[in-house]
């Protein structure tokens, strides 16, 4: 870190700060999926259940309601020695929407009670703005913790601070972590459910911060 014969040095000290939040808002993904004879009858199956999940999760106060995709595929029956025969379409659904953690199981089972008939992922997080200033406030944390490192090796080699050389907060090759939780696999409901039990947990926020100071011999002029 120092060359021989150079009035000042360099020190590269890094720490992390974590904080662990809880879990405010839940984000889930249904799906829906009808079978028809013909096309436009397809559709009209896939509007009305449409409708009907929709029409209970607004009144049921849901967040960010957004159908994600809609598609249409026919469905082939083989026959021996001819071409495949359509037999008929399926047509699926995605919808999402967000409501908080105590309200998800409701949420779900109702769902797959109102024309969803399937569960595609959920995961409880907290809110983006309550990660963003916790992260802004482990950012000073973790800060401040990589200056006191640096002073304190200056202190140890009979040196002093001559200055910042640079501050990276999450730098290259640092792994940022996954807030939400992992994707559940896909569920049919053939029948209505009960309620669901759901735990919402909590996510760690990890903030690293890596500095460069640079060093002076203690009684050397400042910068």
């Amino acid at each position: 870190m120092t060359a021989p014969g150079m009035a000042t040095s360099v020190v590269v000290t890094g720490a992390e700060a974590r904080r662990r939040l809880p879990a405010t808002v839940s984000d889930a993904t249904v799906t829906i999926e009808v079978h028809g004879r013909d096309l436009r009858g397809t559709a009209a199956a896939l509007a009305q259940r449409s409708g009907t999940l929709l029409g209970f999760l607004r009144a049921q106060g849901a967040e960010r309601l957004r159908t994600e995709a809609t598609g249409f595929e026919p469905e082939l029956q083989e026959l021996r020695g001819q071409p495949d025969r359509i037999k008929g379409y399926a047509g699926r659904a995605v919808v999402s929407f967000r409501t908080a953690p105590d309200r998800l199981p409701a949420l779900l089972s109702g769902s797959l009670e109102n024309g969803a008939t399937g569960l595609l992922q959920s995961g409880s997080l907290p809110r983006e703005e309550e990660i963003e200033t916790a992260r802004q406030e482990l950012a000073a944390e973790a800060t401040r913790a990589a200056l006191a490192r640096a002073r304190a090796v200056a202190t140890a080699a009979e040196a002093r601070v001559a200055g910042v050389q640079r501050i990276e907060v999450d730098p290259p090759g640092t792994p940022y972590p996954y807030a939400a939780e992992a994707a559940a696999p896909m569920m049919r409901a053939p029948a209505p459910v009960p309620p669901m039990a759901s735990a919402a947990g909590e996510t760690e926020i990890v903030v690293r911060v890596l500095a460069t100071l640079r060093l002076a011999p203690e009684g050397a002029a400042g910068p």
